[in-house]
């Protein structure tokens, strides 16, 4: 997540950039050559690329990434769902291949504006490290991996591990995966939002909850089928706790939205 080195500063706007190189590659292996050169930002949808410039972001070059055909669409192999980067949220939701998870589709389609929806990128979202931003929180719930790419190849890692990863050595984030085996299905609770917003997802036997703020990074936790809503969230951090809302109340609100939540799963076919 980019911070503005002086929170003092007036907001700028994209008429205060310096002129800057402008690259375009078309291929992953362009683009991540790009982004060696020095104080260089990818841009896509530009949603979150604006927002950063107007917090001070002022970069020495520009990676246009928007015409890299293999970091878009998705698609159902090996027992996974891999979804490209590149994919706006409407073209994520409307893909067949999510039903490969159900509720995925729903709970994706209940995030963002409508102009939000439409431009901005999965991989913008992710990469802005925004404790506000939701995909997150959907996407550590079942399990999804992040595939970075660099000078020395790829790695993945889990998508909550981007959080505090450090990117330098793979800037460049291609796609998610989200593991198929167990079945998984999601079900998503943002009613008290912007208090709390909480998904739970079922696989299989075992159970995963995450839970996030607007001002707090997502918490999960794994447990069995079966377990206790207070045993569950017994080891939310203590200092799980915002300007808006005190732990105190996130555990007694999370474990009723359990209750409902499990309830609802049972009743996915």
């Amino acid at each position: 997540m980019f911070h503005p080195p002086d929170a003092r500063q007036v907001s700028r706007t994209p008429a205060d950039l310096s002129p800057v190189p402008l690259y375009r590659p078309t291929t992953v292996d362009e683009a991540v050559a790009a982004l060696q050169e020095s104080g260089a930002a990818v841009y896509a949808g530009g949603t979150d690329f604006f927002a950063a410039v107007r917090q001070g972001l002022a970069p020495q070059a520009l990676v246009w990434i928007a015409g890299i055909a293999e970091m878009k669409g998705a698609s159902v192999a090996d027992d996974v769902l891999r979804i490209g980067a590149l994919s706006t949220h409407d073209e994520s939701v409307e893909a067949p291949e999510l039903d490969a998870v159900p509720g995925l589709a729903r709970a994706w389609a209940s995030i963002a504006t409508v102009r939000i929806r439409n431009q901005a990128t999965l991989g913008g979202n992710l990469m802005a490290r925004r404790e506000r931003y939701e995909l997150s929180i959907l996407l550590t719930a079942v399990g999804a991996t992040a595939r970075m790419a660099g000078p020395e190849g790829y790695r993945d890692m889990p998508v909550q591990d981007l959080w505090q990863a450090d990117l330098t050595s793979t800037p460049l984030l291609v796609s998610v995966g989200v593991p198929l085996r167990g079945a998984p299905k999601l079900d998503y609770e943002r009613s008290m939002r912007p208090t709390f917003t909480q998904a739970l997802c079922r696989r299989g036997e075992s159970l995963r909850l995450v839970m996030a703020t607007e001002w707090l990074q997502p918490w999960f936790t794994d447990a069995a089928l079966g377990t206790e809503p207070a045993e569950m969230l017994a080891d939310l951090p203590e200092d799980f706790s915002d300007p808006a809302v005190g732990r105190e109340h996130l555990v007694r609100a999370g474990g009723a939205f359990l209750k409902r939540q499990t309830a609802r799963l049972e009743a996915i076919a």
